[in-house]
């Protein structure tokens, strides 16, 4: 039978199996109920690491609130479900850009936020004890490219001469070092710094079933098409694929999607296609200390960075290779993840070998699995988090630049609190170049 017709702006039927994914968890197709409910206090659309915490975060600050969430297709199947794995606080190097931008108040939000998220996620998982594969790593930043190598020291000078709070130490490798210990010959310099792996999909699926025992209505495989407001009562509702539902709020976690539901973010919010890929390590390296470490390469072609599962989960040596938009204007302005890009996918192939040279790497391992997913991306990189301007009760944390597991916990909180009247409290950290209403 022919696959659906995918509608324009709205997720694709039938994506890339993420390996994250393989195989699917109980909570993939989950409904809670055979029908959608009539109606709601809150309708959350997107299930994942947004929608998720939003949904956990909503019903520790009302415990009796009504909260449907809805995913278009399995939960956490988007971005959160086909990402790298990386929980990391790797924006540090737009400290400089940020300044330039928006000023050094703005700029140290920005940078207390990513660095705050990162430990948040991390105490929580703890907390909870959630089987999610999350390991503490040592991560690098690796240039190759003077020019860009030089800007990275700047940065961190920079850095020194604001004074911005030590909530992370960044040690420098030199050129010798980055070429003989962490074994990449073309490597000019290094930075390295705490950060975490994880299963993603793991960790959005250990959310989603803390909320349902408290009384959230899951509803996977019912895409959200519209969403529309009485102007009289000013009650929402939602139409899906399944049927309407009511709502006092509606909260749209759709990231890449938003515009969809949301039309005037269509020129703010772009759809941008990144390709991942698992593969065995190489005949000469497997085993190697070395790949203990996460790593982001900073190059004039393309930004591969990959993580190497430990021995104690399952996949173990298993290396994730990712590059964002590597091949070409078709992975831009598009919201298809049913497909392999073949210039990307040759170049995740063979990412290793371009990292670490042939004599170091060897041969190359078994491919275990390629796969596709849509990011949304922002003109200033700083996501939008608020309330639609003139739209009282249309609520919407999206836009993550690829960079959700970094981000989106602490947005998901500030959302959470200026959606429950706690407007000043959130105003005390979050930047306000986050603010949705900062393109209106």
């Amino acid at each position: 039978m022919a696959s659906p017709k995918p509608l324009p702006g709205f997720p694709y039927p039938n994506p890339t199996k993420a390996y994250w994914q393989t195989p699917t968890l109980p909570m993939s197709d989950h409904r809670t109920t055979p029908n959608l409910p009539p109606s709601a206090k809150y309708v959350i659309v997107g299930s994942g690491i947004t929608g998720a915490t939003i949904a956990h975060k909503l019903l520790l600050a009302e415990p009796s609130a009504s909260i449907v969430l809805l995913e278009a297709r399995q939960a956490s199947s988007g971005a959160t479900g086909r990402n790298g794995g990386h929980c990391r606080p790797g924006d540090f190097l737009e400290f400089k850009n940020n300044v330039d931008t928006i000023g050094v108040e703005e700029a140290l939000r920005v940078e207390n936020l990513e660095e705050t998220n990162v430990r948040a996620v991390a105490a929580f998982v703890d907390e909870h004890g959630i089987d999610c594969d999350f390991r503490a790593r040592e991560t690098l930043d690796v240039f190759v490219d003077p020019k860009q190598w030089d800007a990275a020291l700047a940065t961190l000078k920079a850095r020194d001469e604001v004074g911005v709070p030590k909530l992370t130490d960044h040690t420098i490798w030199s050129a010798k070092e980055t070429r003989e210990e962490l074994l990449i010959p073309d490597g000019v310099g290094a930075i390295s710094y705490p950060a975490y792996i994880l299963t993603p999909y793991k960790l959005v699926c250990a959310l989603l079933e803390m909320s349902l025992k408290k009384g959230m209505n899951l509803q996977t495989n019912t895409a959200a098409l519209e969403v529309k407001q009485n102007p009289e009562s000013k009650v929402w509702t939602v139409r899906t694929d399944r049927g309407e539902i009511r709502a006092e709020r509606v909260i749209l976690a759709t990231n890449a999607y938003t515009a969809a539901l949301y039309p005037p973010l269509a020129d703010f919010i772009t759809p941008r296609r990144g390709q991942m890929a698992a593969v065995r390590p190489g005949s000469k390296i497997a085993g190697n200390p070395v790949l203990k470490r996460t790593v982001a390469m900073y190059t004039t072609k393309g930004y591969p960075y990959f993580q190497s599962r430990g021995d104690d989960v399952p996949g173990a040596g298993d290396l994730i290779f990712g590059v964002g938009s590597l091949g070409g204007p078709e992975d831009y302005n598009t919201f298809d993840d049913t497909t392999i890009d073949s210039y990307s996918s040759n170049y995740l192939r063979n990412a290793a070998i371009g990292i670490f040279g042939e004599e170091t790497w060897g041969e190359n391992g078994a491919v275990l699995q390629e796969w596709t997913g849509i990011m949304g991306a922002t003109a200033d990189y700083h996501p939008f988090v608020g309330e639609a301007p003139g739209q009282e009760g249309l609520w919407i944390c999206a836009g993550f630049n690829g960079h959700g597991m970094g981000l989106a916990f602490r947005s998901a909180e500030a959302l959470v609190g200026l959606v429950t009247g706690r407007e000043k409290e959130v105003d005390e950290w979050l930047p306000k170049c986050y603010r949705l209403s900062r393109v209106f």
